[in-house]
């Protein structure tokens, strides 16, 4: 039997209708997905409301509706410990996960978040991190790539400061006391101050103070409401003791990346340069001074003295070797290389680039998708 071959001519109007539908004339425009954004961090924080939330819509608008999201956060789908594992598997499409929980799985990618003791601007920290990430550590996106995970952003947030169950105001004060930490720079700069460091997960540090397993914690200034340190926490030394670092709040596993249309994707990483200042200002920076002004009246907030600040600065200075030191512990090749080339970064951010931008978006924005987000490779 003949094959029937098909003509435009001859076929019928209903025929032609159903077929433009499905695209014959011209390719379909993408399909609007809604993907699962999971993140371990608590609903009421600041990094979710002021942060990633506004972010995701950014997308969402920018795609025209095409990548839109379902954020299930607050743990309810994936903990911060196990944020990566349920993109890699799939549990969630994307979500916020932090690297130095993985020094197994990302060994090079969780050094970011051993670098907190050498930031001091949020800006230009927010800068240094994601350039090192996308354009400096070729081995971190490697790890990425291989792990099937595909970032936009890294963040930085806040400085970090002493907050403690009682008012304390100097170095001397803080002598002795037990100190919940989240991190190995944190621990670095505890034993400094000559207390005693305790790691502790971010979501355990209330119960921690509450009960008295510790005295003290290093955090934003803004985290205080974000993790319900309000009636707990009665002193704060402001000076600023370092940035965490290593938090990627922005990432889809590659299955889900591959779903959004090229030009889609470019617009996600256009959008990138502006959101980095939105993020790290509202989400922290502008937060800081409202959870400090609403509280002021309620917990004693104090500067420091200068056998802290001389402490700090022995700190930072030592930073550096602690750094290769661990690099050479996980056997990192080319290890004391990527460090110094890390803390160029930094100190270029912080000394070169900050006075052309300290506060004007714009600038920023312009700088940052230069040095980074024109390069992006994913």
């Amino acid at each position: 039997m003949a094959r029937t071959r098909f003509s435009i001519a001859t076929a019928g109007t209903a025929t032609i209708a159903a077929l433009a539908t499905v695209g014959f004339f011209a390719a379909s425009p993408a399909m609007a997905e809604t993907f699962t954004f999971g993140s371990g961090v608590p609903e009421r924080s600041s990094a979710n409301s002021k942060g990633v939330f506004p972010a995701l819509d950014q997308i969402t608008e920018a795609t025209g509706g095409r990548v839109s999201f379902n954020p299930i956060v607050g743990g309810q789908l994936v903990s911060l410990p196990n944020t990566l594992q349920g993109i890699r598997d799939g549990i969630v499409d994307s979500g916020f996960f932090i690297t130095q929980f993985h020094g197994a799985d990302l060994p090079y990618s969780s050094l970011m978040a051993e670098l907190s003791g050498l930031g001091t601007d949020p800006y230009a920290t927010m800068g240094a991190l994601n350039e090192i990430f996308f354009v400096a550590c070729d081995k971190c996106r490697e790890e990425f790539r291989e792990t099937g995970l595909v970032p936009v952003l890294v963040q930085s947030a806040s400085p970090l400061t002493m907050q403690c169950t009682m008012p304390v105001e100097t170095a001397a004060d803080l002598e002795g006391k037990k100190i919940s930490v989240i991190g190995t720079p944190e621990s670095r700069w505890a034993d400094k101050l000559g207390m005693t460091p305790v790691r502790t997960r971010i979501t355990d540090i209330l119960p921690a103070l509450q009960l008295g397993q510790t005295d003290c914690t290093l955090i934003g200034t803004a985290w205080i409401r974000s993790y319900g340190l309000e009636d707990t926490v009665k002193g704060v030394i402001e000076m600023p003791q370092g940035i965490i670092t290593g938090a990627v709040p922005l990432v889809f596993g590659t299955g889900t990346w591959d779903k959004i249309s090229a030009d889609d994707r470019k617009a996600i990483v256009s959008l990138m340069p502006g959101i980095a200042w939105d993020y790290v200002n509202d989400a922290y920076v502008d937060m800081d001074a409202v959870v400090r002004d609403t509280l002021k009246d309620k917990i004693a907030f104090a500067p420091g003295d200068e056998a802290m600040r001389a402490l700090w600065n022995e700190y930072q200075a030592e930073e550096v070797l602690a750094l290769k030191d661990l690099a050479k512990s996980r056997g990192l090749e080319n290890g004391d290389a990527l460090i110094d080339q890390m803390v160029e970064v930094m100190r270029a951010w912080h000394e070169d680039h900050l006075p052309g931008f300290k506060g004007d978006k714009d600038k920023y924005a312009d700088l940052i998708n230069q040095r980074v987000f024109s390069k992006y490779d994913f």
